[in-house]
């Protein structure tokens, strides 16, 4: 029984899916879109919706306040890379600051040829 149990395992240990998973996520708000398998886009979009819900906390006005340290805190733990994290804090936070939810669509495509894994492209909406 999974009771209580989120996420997909992706077949991979722990350490590995996090890293693929903050990867992603990284390509996302660096790029806009990332084309990659629907589970993968799934977990993807569950990373991304987070990390930008706290990212929106950020008040560029008061960049001391504790809401705004710890916003930028958490987006640096969740990302690890520079770049996407002043793009997401200073470009796409401030985009969805009246939005509730639902940063990211998911579109499918095709399977791939080679295992006929469905394919789909995560965008920032």
């Amino acid at each position: 029984m999974r009771h209580r149990v989120k996420g997909r395992k992706l077949k991979r240990p722990t350490p590995h899916r996090i890293l693929l998973l903050r990867g992603l996520a990284c390509d996302l708000i660096l790029h806009g879109k990332v084309e990659t398998t629907l589970a993968k886009a799934k977990e993807v979009r569950r990373v991304v919706e987070k990390l930008i819900t706290k990212a929106k906390k950020f008040d560029q006005s008061n960049t001391k306040s504790p809401q705004s340290i710890n916003a930028v805190r958490s987006a640096i733990s969740g990302l690890q890379n520079k770049n996407a994290v002043k793009k997401l804090i200073y470009e796409i936070a401030p985009k969805y600051k009246n939005v509730n939810g639902g940063y990211t669509r998911i579109i499918k495509k095709k399977n791939r040829k080679g295992d006929n894994a469905q394919l789909a492209i995560i965008t920032l909406v």
